[in-house]
């Protein structure tokens, strides 16, 4: 994949093969919808615009990686940082009450709500931050190419996606029934999460694939229905 030579390299390679990934950056650093499909837009904007002069200096998810990065980071400016116990207080209010509507997928509805949630979840980290663990943790990104898109030295990185790891899962795990299954999670998503069994989805999906962490776990059980939009 990172071999093209430049002279085939299109628009259309690119999003075909990172398109996905891109898209998750955005909508995890990006709380909303509309802000979120306005970053992916100007993202393929300024791909498209930069794409001739690139020359193959770096990798090609490196260059792409970077210019996503400072899309988001402009656009996540307005984005509000919570406290841990702000997130508890807030998760842990009445429940949720299904909608009533046609057609009313409620397994889709229960994965689309638990994504929002996990997205809010990273806000206790600030910008840069939970940037650098979205790019570390759910894009797989090595830490060598990831000081190279922040600017930062690679020493740095590690300690800083370290520390959002410890913060992440500190809170998931006293919170969070598909992140901790022992958990007194009384959230207010859980009856239904127990009622469409998705946190027994998670846990058969991390122990086929034990190596795989939470939020990587979640850009694939929670994304591969409701995507197909």
């Amino acid at each position: 994949m990172e071999s093209v030579i430049n002279n085939n390299l299109t628009i259309e390679y690119i999003i075909d093969n990172y398109g996905k990934m891109v898209y998750s950056i955005c909508r995890r650093m990006i709380q909303n919808k509309d802000t979120v499909d306005d970053a992916a837009q100007e993202v393929w904007l300024e791909v498209n615009k930069s794409l001739k002069t690139f020359r193959g200096d770096s990798k090609i998810s490196t260059w792409l990686y970077t210019i996503t990065s400072r899309v988001v980071m402009k656009m996540a400016k307005e984005e509000h940082k919570y406290s841990t116990s702000f997130l508890s207080n807030y998760y842990h209010g009445d429940d949720i009450e299904i909608p009533d509507y046609e057609d009313f997928d409620k397994h889709l509805w229960v994965r689309e709500m638990c994504d929002k949630c996990l997205t809010g979840t990273l806000h206790c980290l600030d910008n840069e931050s939970r940037l650098a663990y979205i790019l570390r943790d759910i894009s797989m990104v090595p830490y060598s190419d990831i000081a190279e898109i922040l600017e930062k030295d690679e020493v740095g990185v590690r300690k800083m996606v370290s520390r959002a790891r410890n913060k992440l899962r500190n809170f998931l795990n006293d919170e969070c029934i598909l992140k901790n299954p022992d958990s007194k999670c009384k959230c207010r998503m859980s009856k239904w999460v127990k009622e469409v069994h998705l946190d027994e989805e998670y846990q058969k999906l991390r122990q086929t694939v034990n190596t795989i962490n939470f939020y990587r776990a979640s850009e694939i059980m929670l994304r591969k229905d409701f995507l197909k939009k």
